[in-house]
């Protein structure tokens, strides 16, 4: 069977144009990076005509629904024609007045060597007709008429019979001028012929000698290929970097060992690898970024694509150029700020610094630790860049917090989502529960955001963020603020991807080397149970079986939240320091519960609370009016500023480093005259619980507090 490959007109054209080009775009299938916000526009003018001549839509009303569908589908109104609807809606206005009598819409001629689309047929009267939305020209004539002969070769080829009259309807005119008509001869049937079986001859020599062809005699002084082009002749790694929506487009060479370079610079390995793949041999643990087909990554990845074409080049030792090309389009119009914060607040050095090195790389985290100032950082950003800013938070505490800290800061009404509140202005705090539930209500007023700022990094790995962060497609400045910006569960690389790599660096040692934090003491109290009694309560929780697997919540209610000694030893550290403010955090509702029956003068606050009781509460421990609260890990963990608080007790038996070092911040704090800091947890001598307790005993020490292990009487 003789080879063929199966082309199209434009293909043809491209190869008679550029044989390099065609080569780049059909055969190593290099992406094309353009702006198709025309050529969308193009295809809602043809879909809505092609409903209307097939007669699915036969009411005006209709077909104006259809259209703005199609418009909003491609999202136009955030493109550079966004104010040219109304003169697309005309173009197909003109097209239904023709009132052409059509058998076939967007009719397929399919054959091994070519494939046809024509608009419109009709083969009672053996008429073809193309639609275009361009402006007429001498140029696209000659094309047009090459096309239009072109599909009346096709048109014989299937019918045995050439059309009668070819047509183009150019929709931007009426009368005469909007119509280039002509009755196809035999002899334009052989011209195509012959053009289509040459090209056919020559790109096949061309796929077969597998090496570039030569430049064509007209070179697209606007082909999309340039650096790739001038890179095999001049010996020099050209990228030109496209910024579009979400993504870094790459325009480029990129040959097989960068593509495996990137593969895994842009992937890693799940962490529970190893025992997905006992369960499930064939199962991809790999989560990969890099879209070779595409040629696109994340948009937080920018600075780290940069280094690996850099590294790549240098190993290649050639000369490398990259060009950064925006193609967001960012809402331009200033928020009045005030010349400094109007409370007073000045930043710290370390802070000021924080604050230029984001401004410089637009993109990236700024890891300080707790209580290092970090919401102060966040306003004086934006502050100085007075854009549309969105500052994402996952507690309806911080969502309050945040909001109060910067109406006081920089005299501005701050808007609010969450909480049952939908108040957006210049500047919004909002919960990432409420967008995401209402991802679809909110994404275009997501795409008017220009910085974005997320709090608490580490969190942004989750899944609802990577789905918020999809819809900021014009967000200039991406903000990611933590004490801790990696995960336990190791998908550190997910929030790299939103909110780029971490360009500041700040741990609580050091705040507190210089003194701008309170030196915690850290207590684990250890052997509080016999080796008796742990005995006892494991035989209580089994049942006996053989090869008994032993069930987790059991033995977390037999050895944590039901243990009345270690319960115990929680109401007399509370006893002894009466005079403190003290927060105690839990795993469980329940245990909390029961903390609370033991504990006299202790509230409970956990997530069914109301919101009314919720802040009344929460403001009754800021103002010292309730001296011990507790709560469950989820809420007070992270991010909620309490400057008053002195002690902390872990309760809760958690596994995570990182929530182990945040619920240590909530007590980093410079409280004047008062030095004292002390943090309680447990070393949980037992099956479940002994390697956690340790794990936060070393991420306490990683992070260089002293750490001292302790028994405690009880009696």
């Amino acid at each position: 069977m003789t080879e063929t490959i199966r082309t199209s007109f434009s293909q043809n054209m491209t190869f008679d144009g550029c044989p390099r080009y065609w080569y780049y775009k059909y055969i190593l299938k290099i992406p094309a990076i353009s702006d198709m916000c025309y050529a969308y526009a193009g295809s809602a003018i043809h879909n809505t005509l092609e409903q209307w001549y097939s007669g699915n839509i036969t009411e005006m009303d209709k077909a104006k629904q259809h259209f703005l569908k199609q418009w909003k589908i491609n999202d136009l109104d955030n493109t550079k024609i966004k104010n040219k609807k109304d003169s697309y809606w005309l173009m197909i206005l003109n097209g239904i007045n023709l009132k052409i009598h059509l058998t076939s819409t967007e009719m397929k001629i399919f054959y091994p060597d070519v494939v046809g689309y024509l608009d419109g047929v009709d083969t009672e009267n053996d008429r073809i007709l193309d639609w275009k939305s361009s402006t007429r020209s001498k140029i696209n004539e000659e094309e047009y008429t090459m096309q239009l002969k072109f599909y009346s070769y096709l048109y014989k080829r299937k019918f045995n019979r050439l059309p009668k009259k070819v047509a183009v309807y150019y929709l931007k005119y009426n009368g005469s001028k909007g119509i280039l008509e002509f009755e196809p001869t035999e002899e334009h049937y052989k011209e195509s012929e012959e053009w289509h079986t040459n090209i056919q001859k020559r790109m096949l020599e061309v796929k077969a000698k597998k090496q570039v062809p030569a430049i064509g005699e007209h070179c697209n002084p606007w082909c999309p290929f340039e650096n790739v082009c001038q890179s095999e002749q001049r010996g020099i790694l050209n990228f030109d970097l496209y910024l579009m929506g979400n993504y870094v487009h790459i325009n480029g060479p990129i040959p097989a060992l960068l593509n495996k370079g990137i593969e895994k610079k842009f992937s890693y390995e799940l962490k529970n690898a190893h025992w997905i793949k006992q369960a499930r041999p064939n199962a991809n643990t790999t989560i990969s970024f890099w879209n070779l087909r595409d040629r696109k990554l994340p948009i937080g990845f920018l600075q780290g694509l940069k280094k690996t074409l850099k590294d790549y080049a240098q190993y290649k030792k050639v000369p490398i150029n990259i060009i950064i090309h925006d193609k967001r389009n960012f809402v331009k119009e200033e928020v009045e700020m005030p010349d400094k914060f109007i409370n007073d607040i000045v930043l710290r050095d370390y802070q000021d610094e924080a604050v230029n090195e984001f401004l410089k790389n637009k993109i990236g985290i700024l890891e300080i630790g707790t209580g290092g100032g970090k919401t102060e950082i966040a306003i004086e950003i934006i502050r100085r860049l007075k854009m549309r800013t969105l500052f994402i938070v996952d507690k309806i505490e911080l969502l309050r917090q945040t909001k109060e800290r910067m109406e006081k800061a920089l005299g501005i009404e701050v808007g609010q989502l969450g909480q049952g509140v939908e108040d957006i202005h210049q500047v919004t705090v909002a919960t990432v529960q409420t967008i995401t539930r209402n991802i679809g209500k909110y994404a275009a007023y997501l795409r008017t955001v220009r910085l974005c700022i997320f709090d608490e990094t580490h969190k942004v790995a989750a899944r609802s963020y990577f789905n918020i962060s999809q819809q900021l497609i014009n967000t200039e400045y991406r903000l990611g603020i933590s004490g801790t910006a990696y995960r336990d569960d190791g998908n550190d690389m997910m929030i790299n991807a939103s909110a780029g790599y971490k360009v500041f660096d700040l741990s609580s040692k050091k705040l507190i080397e210089k003194g701008w934090l309170v030196k915690p003491q850290v207590f684990f109290i250890k052997e509080y149970m016999s080796k008796e009694e742990i005995k006892a309560t494991e035989n209580s929780l089994s049942t006996g079986l053989i090869n008994e697997t032993p069930n987790y919540a059991n033995f977390y209610k037999g050895f944590i939240s039901g243990n009345a000694r270690r319960n115990l030893i929680i109401r007399n550290l509370i006893t002894e320091n009466s005079n403190k403010r003290v927060l105690i955090l839990t795993k469980l509702i329940e245990h909390g519960q029961d903390l609370q029956q033991l504990i006299p003068g202790s509230e409970h606050l956990y997530g069914a609370t109301n919101k009314k009781e919720r802040k009344a509460m929460f403001d009754k421990f800021v103002s010292g009016e309730i001296k011990v609260l507790i709560s469950t890990l989820s809420i007070f963990a992270e991010g909620i500023d309490i400057p008053e608080l002195e002690d902390v007790i872990n309760a809760g038996a958690n596994k995570g480093d990182v929530k182990t070092i945040q619920i240590l911040g909530r007590i980093l704090r410079k409280l004047g005259d008062n030095k004292n800091a002390t943090y309680y947890d447990f070393i949980d001598e037992t099956k479940f619980f002994r390697l956690a307790s340790l794990a936060r005993k070393r991420a306490l020490i990683r992070e260089g507090h002293d750490v001292e292990v302790i028994k405690y009487d009880n009696s």
